[in-house]
């Protein structure tokens, strides 16, 4: 009996050994065990898991790590998994980069005890990679915003040097008489405008260049949508639309930026509610949310014409609009909202024959049992 248990131990140990991805054992709270590959990776960890292993997490991941640890230690979830940064032993509070570590946690019974299986791989690499993909990215969008601006700035600078060639003649003439003033103040008023105009485009340029980047916590996406429905109430009312809501109600929060999803919401409803006009009869825009195979869905649905497949790539580079009022903007910050959440955001075509913008979102390493 006891040579068939030895045997198995021995097993045991040869297969944490011979395997590619760093794995410890935790039992009571304590690390028992660590195979070559994590002390490679991370070096020793301390003895005590609870205590002292939160202490090496970059602050930022802390609070998630924890909770993912008390689901499984309770048994609420038979296995989670996350993405966090890692400070190895020896390293903390120096300037360093903290590597980048995918760790899965589930709970197996080991020498007739209950014990926590920890594995984690090294993905620093791959978030480097993920890194300049983004930069890239953004450098090839470069083109397209030089173009924009140059395009949404040249008609304000025009109309503001036309304007400033006759003010220059009223003030070579020698007597400004009652109906000259007007003229000046509404040359003025109109330096105004056109100086508003570009102050706005540069806004709008900033913001895409510099987004804010998401602050992750526990985020309820049904209260993102009901927050901005609410805050667009008055304009849909205004402008004759209807708009419905099918919610899922027991939709799994999930770690996101409630603010930033919400701007994604109301571009995507202003973007809806141009597409319709005001002279189409029965406007309708429906959002839902859903949960299928791990992933959370968003949509916006509008019974606008719809979007020519030819147009569904380019409607989302910078600058590219199809409205004469529309900055072209506002689907380039969302795609790249979306894209800091590790989502997704594609065109499909709705019910009513109109667009549907359909955000998907990840959340098996990021779900909340609730």
């Amino acid at each position: 009996m006891n040579g068939a248990l030895e045997e198995s131990e021995r097993r045991f140990h040869n297969l944490m050994e011979d395997s590619l991805v760093g794995i410890c054992i935790i039992r009571q709270n304590r690390i028992v065990y660590q195979n070559s590959i994590l002390k490679k990776l991370l070096g020793s960890l301390p003895e005590s898991f609870e205590n002292d292993f939160f202490d090496h997490l970059h602050p930022d991941d802390v609070e998630k790590c924890k909770d993912m640890y008390l689901q499984i230690t309770s048994g609420r979830r038979h296995t989670a998994e996350a993405d966090f940064k890692f400070y190895p032993p020896g390293v903390k509070g120096r300037k360093v980069t903290p590597c980048w570590v995918q760790c899965r946690i589930s709970p197996i019974n080991h020498q007739d005890e209950n014990t926590i299986l920890l594995q984690m791989m090294d993905i620093t690499r791959i978030k480097e990679m993920e890194h300049l993909l983004t930069v890239k990215q953004k450098m090839s969008s470069l083109g397209h915003v030089a173009a924009g601006i140059a395009h949404e700035i040249r008609n304000p600078l025009t109309g503001i040097n036309s304007y400033l060639y006759t003010l220059e003649d009223l003030c070579n003439s020698k007597i400004i008489e009652g109906d000259q003033i007007e003229t000046v103040k509404q040359i003025v008023s109109q330096f105004q405008i056109a100086s508003d105009k570009i102050e706005a485009v540069v806004k709008r340029v900033l913001d895409f260049s510099r987004p804010n980047s998401p602050k992750m916590v526990l985020i309820d996406l049904n209260k993102c949508i009901e927050d901005t429905v609410s805050l667009s109430a008055a304009t849909l009312r205004k402008d004759d639309i209807e708009i419905e809501k099918s919610l899922e109600s027991d939709l799994p929060k999930c770690y996101g930026d409630a603010h930033l999803i919400e701007q994604v919401l109301l571009n995507l409803i202003n973007n809806a509610t141009k597409a319709m006009g005001k002279n189409q009869k029965a406007k309708r825009i429906q959002i839902d949310s859903y949960c299928k195979d791990k992933r959370l869905f968003i949509q916006v649905s509008d019974s606008g014409p719809g979007i020519p497949k030819e147009l569904t790539d380019k409607v989302f580079d910078p600058f590219f609009t199809t409205h004469n009022d529309g900055s072209g903007i506002g689907l380039s910050i969302a795609r790249r909202i979306v894209a800091d959440h590790n989502g997704t955001i594609e065109i499909l075509r709705s019910k009513w024959g109109g667009a549907t913008l359909s955000v998907e979102l990840p959340i098996e390493k990021r779900r909340h049992s609730t």
